[in-house]
């Protein structure tokens, strides 16, 4: 019997608990480890337990006292799958994740051990290492270590919470240095929209979507006329996103409102809808998806993924993915002065540090601005529609080019990028 003691470095919070610790030798040679946290947490409880789990060892009724101990794999695909996955309502792309993490990396390394076996010896630890040597191959991301970790962790976590084990080991993840953002410049995101218009209309209202308001390309996928097109107010409402035929909430699982430029206006009643015709309005609606294939039906993954790749080349760029466009739209909007904690309602970030990414690619990364988008904000005063002229005017950059500045209009640049105070 042992007093054990624990903390949380992320809470602070600290605490012990008794447990009971037992080595059992069966008839055929086996060593059986016991642990057990102690039902009541009292040192005359813990020793009590401790003397009930000796005798029904040595009666052989321990197993039928008790459920055995799972192996990792019985317990990933079983309770913590349906009690902690599901029922903590992953995303699919998240359960997608967590089953690619379990069969590529701990399936064969962990499957075959009980759980409290996991947490004898050094098994995370070699596992660690074999992870660290792929990393040093160049077969393998630190970020993609830590995410395997992550998922070992919390299956161990759980299994604790749920008494099915003492203690969970600690699998400790790795320091890591976020990525700069990628993003687009000016001149080139002008560049993309041209190549956009150019593949057809319902991928240059794509572009703009992602590029124009900040959406997610399972965002630009999901939205539809009748529920997140407000064509009065001018303002996008994304509540859906759609993957591999998915659809569902959002990440951050928020819904957030946008306001759309003119240039995403344009484009987005460029498309051709399916019209209704609402008699008590006495006016055509659209309805449908905003962005779709010709007879209606949603695109799909794969026709974005090559799309994209085929806008880029057209353009003369890098092949990047969608969601640099997004990554444009929050970094040239921090670049105009944007206030951070409307561009965080923009983009639908949980945290205002996920926001403040691209208010430091803007500092650190500063640039002169065009006259054209100087003049496009001259005569707004409103903070927010200032930054939505500005994001608008970026498509005719191409035909001015982004050189053209002034030294006094660097000046003014370097004032613009300071936070607005919203009214």
């Amino acid at each position: 019997m042992n007093l054990r003691e624990w903390s949380d470095k992320k809470t602070g919070a600290s605490g012990s608990f008794y447990e009971v610790n037992v080595v059992f030798h069966t008839l055929n040679g086996r060593e059986m480890v016991v642990r057990r946290k102690s039902p009541v947490q009292t040192k005359r409880g813990a020793e009590q337990y401790e003397r009930q789990v000796r005798q029904a060892l040595l009666d052989g009724t321990f197993e039928q006292a008790g459920e055995e101990v799972p192996t990792f794999e019985k317990w990933f695909n079983g309770r913590f799958w349906t009690e902690w996955v599901v029922a903590q309502r992953n995303k699919p792309s998240e359960q997608e994740a967590k089953r690619c993490i379990y069969k590529c990396h701990l399936k064969d390394r962990f499957g075959h051990l009980r759980l409290d076996e996991i947490a004898e010896g050094n098994h995370i630890a070699q596992f660690k290492a074999k992870l660290v040597e792929r990393v040093d191959a160049g077969t393998l991301s630190l970020k993609s270590v830590n995410n395997i970790l992550a998922v070992l962790s919390k299956a161990l976590r759980y299994a604790e919470d749920a008494h099915v084990i003492a203690l969970a080991p600690r699998v400790r993840l790795y320091n890591l240095e976020r990525p700069e953002i990628e993003s687009w410049e000016l001149e080139e995101y002008a560049r993309i929209l041209a190549a956009a218009k150019e593949e057809g209309p319902e991928w240059y209202a794509a572009a703009c979507l992602a590029g124009e308001a900040g959406l997610r390309i399972g965002e630009v996928r999901a939205l539809r006329w009748e529920r997140g097109v407000d064509l009065v107010a001018g303002t996008l409402t994304v509540t859906e996103q759609t993957r591999k035929g998915v659809t569902g909430s959002p990440k951050g699982r928020t819904r957030r409102t946008v306001p759309m430029t003119a240039t995403l206006l344009d484009a987005i009643q460029a498309q051709p809808a399916k019209l209704i015709d609402a008699v008590k309005a006495k006016k055509v609606s659209r309805r449908g998806y905003v962005v779709h294939n010709p007879d209606g039906s949603p695109i799909r993954d794969g026709q974005t993924m090559h799309s994209i790749y085929r806008i880029c080349r057209s353009a003369g760029l890098p092949e990047r993915g969608w969601h640099c466009l997004r990554h444009s739209f929050g970094t040239h909007a921090a670049l105009f002065g944007v206030n951070p904690w409307r561009l965080q309602a923009w983009m639908g970030h949980k945290r205002i540090d996920e926001t403040m990414r691209y208010v430091h690619v803007a500092d650190d990364h500063g640039r002169p601005l065009p006259e054209g988008l100087l003049e496009a904000a001259s005569h707004e005063t409103n903070p927010d529609r200032r930054i939505v002229r500005m994001l608008s005017a970026r498509r005719a950059i191409a035909e001015h080019g982004a050189e053209n500045a002034t030294p006094a209009e660097e000046t003014q640049v370097l004032d613009m990028r300071k936070p607005s105070v919203l009214h």
